[in-house]
């Protein structure tokens, strides 16, 4: 394949026009994208005329905001009181499933809505804190067309009874139940907070899932020292949380069995290429899209193919994993030698 650069001179400079051509198609939960860019689930993937202009600028798939169990559980507990059926248990059973599935029926339509308009994956996103729920959850997304399922485990290892064994037991009941559940691939979305994270992540790309997101993020709090009371953190990342998941991504994209999600503190449109370099096959963008706009994605994707072609790559495969932790049993002593040169100029 030939790639061409045209120079075009306008008042008295020049300018380079990027070329089209150039191939960066991806995998992505066993589905071939045309962009590594993806839209994380947010308010922004709730809105069908949002969702086409983010497929307009060029994401490669996108995720619908997750519903989640304790939303569902609670719209329940509102409208349904026990003590109104107490003469009927069962009848208080049926009602009580009969909101639950009005509730789920917003989240369907958004997922039939967003097929009929968008030509890109739609990704379901559900965030449960029960296996039997998740199960339940998945089938009706994949009734409704969902092209995949994201699964975003959300817990906070700050109960001093859950061992991490209890921890890593759930992710793999989780796993297991909805594997057996649903035939569209699954994409499992994960925390930072484990004692051996890389095992934990290889042992569930064993699992069956077809991809492999890092990492979710838990919700921040801060303190009004006015009003002596909690409140809410600023909601976005920020570019401080990048190094991590550079980080992370460059340890686990050579020893997990399948594709790697990274996101997290994206907020520059060279994230996108650093991440793919260390074995990425995709990217996760929310908060530079809420502070930039949506044009971030069309940026990003230009730089990275004006990148590609100025080294010489046609395929993201051509440059994907290269600066990766090597796949062997001195990845400790790499990065003690990273940490080594890193504060030997430090006085």
């Amino acid at each position: 394949m030939f790639f061409y650069l045209f120079v075009l001179k306008k008042n008295n400079t020049f300018a380079y026009q990027i070329d089209n051509t150039m191939n960066t198609t991806t995998n992505f939960m066993d589905l071939k994208i045309k962009s590594p860019i993806i839209v994380g689930s947010c308010g922004l993937t709730s809105d069908i005329e949002t969702l086409k202009k983010i497929e307009q600028a060029g994401a490669g798939a996108v995720i619908l905001k997750s519903v989640f169990e304790e939303q569902i559980m609670q719209e329940m507990t509102k409208n349904v009181n026990m003590s109104d059926y107490s003469y009927s248990p069962e009848s208080y059973d049926y009602v009580a499933s009969h909101t639950q599935e009005q509730s789920l029926d917003k989240y369907v339509n958004l997922i039939k809505n967003a097929k009929k308009e968008l030509s890109i994956p739609v990704i379901a996103s559900v965030n449960c804190i029960s296996a039997s729920q998740w199960v339940s959850f998945a089938s009706k997304m994949e009734q409704a067309g969902a092209d995949g399922i994201e699964l975003n485990m959300f817990i906070l290892p700050s109960d001093v009874h859950l061992t991490t064994d209890d921890v890593e037991r759930f992710y793999e009941d989780t796993i297991q139940s909805i594997r057996r559940a649903v035939s569209i691939p699954v994409s499992l979305k994960m925390s930072p907070y484990f004692s051996s994270l890389a095992r934990v992540a290889q042992k569930g790309s064993w699992m069956g899932i077809s991809n492999l997101h890092i990492f979710n993020r838990f919700a921040q709090q801060d303190i009004n020292i006015d009003k002596i009371c909690t409140e809410p953190a600023n909601v976005f990342s920020t570019s401080g949380a990048f190094p991590r998941t550079l980080r992370w991504t460059a340890i686990l994209s050579n020893i997990i069995h399948c594709p790697l999600t990274a996101g997290g503190g994206v907020h520059k449109k060279e994230d996108v290429i650093k991440l793919l370099l260390a074995g990425a096959s995709s990217v996760q963008v929310v908060s530079a899209i809420y502070e930039q706009g949506i044009e971030f994605i069309q940026e990003a994707n230009d730089l990275l193919k004006s990148w590609m072609q100025e080294k010489g790559f046609e395929t993201i495969d051509d440059f994907r994993g290269k600066l990766a932790v090597e796949k062997n049993d001195k990845s400790s002593t790499f990065h003690r030698v990273q940490f080594m040169k890193y504060f030997a100029n430090i006085d």
